[in-house]
C-alpha cells in the first residue's frame, strides 16, 4: 500500500504535475481559438469542438457507465440542471469566440477572466452567499481593471477600441459565473452528467451554424485544431482537474487557477505576436488579485473575535 506521500510522488496524481499541464491547455484557449478564426467562423470552431467532445464522451459512456444503474435516480429538475449548463457554456464559447472575432485576443482574455467576480455576483442568488465587504472590493478592483482594458486607460473619454467586442467578452464571463454556480448544484454521476452537458451544447451549437453559417469540413490545421480545444477545455481538461481536486486540497488547486491567464498571455505573444502594454499589465494586475481579496477578507473574519459585528452586506 502507498502512503500517501507516495500518491503524491506518482505523476499521474500529483498536482504539480497535472494542473501545470492543464494550465497549459486552458492557457492556450484563445490564441489557438484565434488562428482558427482565420479560416473558420466561430460558429464552425463551436460545432467541431463539441462534436468531438461528445464522441470522446459518448465512446467513455459506453465503455465506463451502466446508463441505466447511472439514471435510475433521476428527476426532471436534474435534466433541467443540466440542460441550464449546456445552455451556459455554450453562451460561454459562443460570446467569447464571437469576442475574438472582433477584439485583439490579449484584450478578450483578460475581459474573460473577469469570470470569478460574476462566479461570486451570482453565488449570493443561487447558493445564498453573503456579500462582504472583501467581495464587493473584488468586484470594484475587477471592473476597474475592465475599465482600464477597454478604454485603453483613458477613463476620461471612454475611447472603447471596440464596444461589441467586450461586451461579448464580459457576457461570456457572465456565462462562465451562471454555469459555474449551476454546475456545483449538479451531484449526479459525472461521466453522465459532462456527456448531457456537452450534448446541449452540441445541439444548440449545430442549430447556431446552420442558421448563420454553414457546414464546411475543416483543413487538416484547422480539424487538429479544434480537436486540440474539445480535449483541452472540454475532454481532458475535465479530467485533471477532477484528478488534482481528488488528491489534493482545493485550496491548493485553487491556486493554480490564479496563473491561468498568463499563461494565456503568453500564448497570445508567442502564437499570435500581439503587445501587451502597461495598461495592459495594470488591468490584468486588477483582475487577477481581485479574487484573492475575497481570501484576505475571509481570513480576516476567520480572526475576528467571537461576537464582532460582521459587516456583511
Amino acid at each position: 500500500m502507498q502512503t500517501p506521500h507516495q500518491d503524491k510522488l506518482d505523476a499521474s496524481k500529483n498536482p504539480y504535475v497535472l494542473m501545470p499541464i492543464l494550465l497549459l491547455m486552458w492557457g492556450s484557449l484563445a490564441a489557438v481559438s484565434k488562428l482558427l478564426l482565420e479560416r473558420l467562423d466561430s460558429y464552425q470552431v463551436m460545432f467541431y469542438m463539441y462534436a468531438l467532445g461528445a464522441v470522446i464522451f459518448l465512446a467513455i459512456l459506453i465503455r465506463k457507465v451502466r446508463l441505466k444503474e447511472a439514471l435510475k435516480s433521476w428527476k426532471v429538475s436534474d435534466y433541467g440542471l443540466l440542460f441550464a449548463c449546456g445552455l451556459f457554456t455554450f453562451l460561454y464559447d459562443f460570446f467569447y469566440l464571437k469576442s475574438l472575432e472582433l477584439i485583439p485576443a490579449v484584450e478578450a482574455s483578460m475581459l474573460n477572466y473577469l469570470f470569478p467576480i460574476f462566479i461570486v455576483l451570482f453565488a449570493v442568488p443561487i447558493h445564498n452567499e453573503k456579500l462582504t465587504w472583501a467581495k464587493l472590493v473584488s468586484v470594484g478592483m475587477g471592473f476597474l481593471g475592465t475599465a482600464l482594458l477597454t478604454t485603453k486607460g483613458d477613463l476620461a473619454n471612454l475611447n472603447f477600441t471596440n464596444a461589441k467586442g467586450d461586451v461579448l467578452a464580459i457576457l461570456a464571463a457572465v456565462s462562465w459565473g451562471i454555469f459555474t454556480n449551476l454546475v456545483k448544484k449538479n451531484k449526479k454521476d459525472m461521466v453522465v452528467s459532462t456527456f448531457l452537458i456537452t450534448a446541449v451544447a452540441l445541439v444548440l451549437s449545430t442549430a447556431a451554424m446552420l442558421v448563420y453559417s454553414r457546414w464546411i469540413l475543416p483543413g487538416q490545421a484547422d480539424f487538429l485544431g479544434v480537436l486540440w480545444l474539445s480535449l483541452s477545455n472540454i475532454v481532458l481538461g475535465f479530467f485533471l482537474y477532477f484528478r488534482a481536486l481528488a488528491y489534493s486540497p482545493a485550496s491548493l488547486i485553487a491556486s493554480f487557477t490564479f496563473f491561468t491567464p498568463f499563461v494565456t498571455l503568453l500564448f497570445i505573444v508567442l502564437l499570435l505576436g500581439e503587445r501587451l502594454t502597461w495598461v495592459d499589465g495594470l488591468a490584468a494586475v486588477l483582475i487577477l488579485f481581485s479574487v484573492p481579496m475575497q481570501k484576505i477578507g475571509s481570513v480576516l473574519a476567520a480572526r475576528r473575535p467571537p461576537g464582532t459585528i460582521k459587516h456583511d452586506v
